[in-house]
């Protein structure tokens, strides 16, 4: 998403040195887990690393994928109540089009959500000379269940240990108690895509 805050650290880059040689030519990586397990990070530095390597790939963030803007989705989850927070805010069906088309190496057609402005882009990207669609975020293993997603990796981390990370990323604000409850369901939904992992990284390792 366009205007998120990210910030690259010495885990993010040993995660995707611990990623690099496991991407095959034509795979689609699946980066998931807790909010603030550095997701985006890690799959900005695979995307450094596979370039050093001589592979070409593109990162997609699934926040881009959100039925609704960032601008009015916290109004629409207070509205609907915490059950609304959870794999039904993704538009999965676009998601396994994107797959779908990457893998049959056709032009993908994606969006660019901006974060600070009611703005969408769309976009058509080429495919033929890519190795690698990397797609990051909270749900992303979800994919797997679809048969979509050749390598997925697990980030994990519980909330108090990767709070600290999304504080510094600017995405937090301990006064918000909703936040907070949002933070949890995510959390607790995205244990349960934990066994669609080909490999789980811990956060302190």
């Amino acid at each position: 998403m366009i205007g998120d805050r990210i910030l690259i650290t010495d885990k993010s880059r040993k995660n995707a040195k611990e990623i690099v040689s496991l991407v095959k030519d034509n795979y689609i990586v699946l980066i998931y887990g807790n909010s603030g397990s550095q997701k985006t990070e890690t799959s900005e530095c695979l995307q450094e690393e596979l370039f050093k390597n001589k592979k070409q790939s593109i990162v997609i963030s699934l926040d881009d994928f959100y039925l609704t803007h960032p601008m009015i989705r916290n109004y629409n989850r207070k509205k609907l109540g915490l059950e609304s927070v959870g794999l039904s805010e993704i538009d999965f069906e676009d998601l396994k089009r994107v797959c779908e088309d990457f893998k049959n190496k056709k032009p993908i057609r994606i969006k660019r959500t901006h974060k600070y402005a009611d703005l969408v882009e769309h976009l058509s990207l080429e495919t033929e000379d890519i190795n690698a669609l990397i797609i990051e975020g909270l749900y992303s293993g979800y994919l797997k269940k679809f048969g979509f997603g050749d390598l997925a990796i697990y980030l994990d981390g519980n909330p108090q240990q990767t709070l600290e990370f999304r504080k510094l990323r600017g995405k937090e604000n301990e006064d918000d108690e909703f936040r907070t409850q949002v933070v949890r369901r995510e959390y607790n939904t995205v244990c349960q895509l934990k066994k669609y992992a080909d490999l789980i990284i811990l956060y302190e390792n």
